[in-house]
């Protein structure tokens, strides 16, 4: 038996365009994920140009259907999106080698320098966000520079209260335990 942390309680899929696309793939997303019973939320960033689902689609019909319709990038997996704004530019290449070259940690799937930030996406079942944030930090401190973070994209419930149990040392933190989510009805523990 798993415990609440471990893994996902709902597997969630994130589909992925560019702020341009959002609007046509928001209407093709949400009504292959209405035909089939599921739930979709949606993150756009106009300045970073990116734009994440978290789709949760129970049949594989489903998935099998959001993947022929829509344009999107449609990852097997619940990816976590940051923009990195480091406060001197002059990092930004030194952590775009470090997320996006050859050394990169496992489940990095895009990162890429926009606007002056670097934009990095990961899969949280394959790399922790200590792991990505810790490479961040390497790479800021050999330029003495600091950083600011913008989530662009929607986290589940299951992914978000893993994160922040592991930032508090707190494992009793788990999705069955958010009250605002058992209020609205959103976790049910399914077989």
């Amino acid at each position: 038996m798993l415990a609440p942390n471990d893994a996902s309680i709902v597997p969630i899929l994130t589909a992925a365009c560019s702020a341009a696309q959002y609007e046509r793939e928001r209407t093709a997303v949400g009504e292959i994920v209405e035909r089939h019973g599921g739930s979709v939320r949606w993150q756009c960033s106009r300045r970073f140009d990116r734009a994440f689902a978290s789709v949760d689609l129970r049949e594989e019909s489903g998935v099998a259907a959001l993947r022929a319709a829509t344009g999107a990038t449609v990852y097997d997996a619940t990816l976590i999106a940051l923009a990195v704004s480091p406060t001197l530019p002059e990092a930004l290449p030194a952590l775009e080698e470090a997320l996006a070259g050859t050394g990169r940690p496992a489940g990095v799937v895009f990162a890429d320098v926009r606007d002056g930030a670097l934009c990095v996406a990961w899969d949280l079942a394959q790399t922790d966000a200590g792991v990505v944030m810790a490479a961040v930090d390497a790479e800021l401190r050999r330029f003495a520079a600091a950083r600011t973070v913008e989530l662009l994209s929607p986290l589940p419930l299951a992914a978000m209260t893993a994160i922040v149990a592991e930032g508090l040392n707190a494992p009793e933190i788990a999705p069955d335990r958010v009250l605002e989510a058992l209020i609205e009805g959103r976790y049910a523990v399914r077989d």
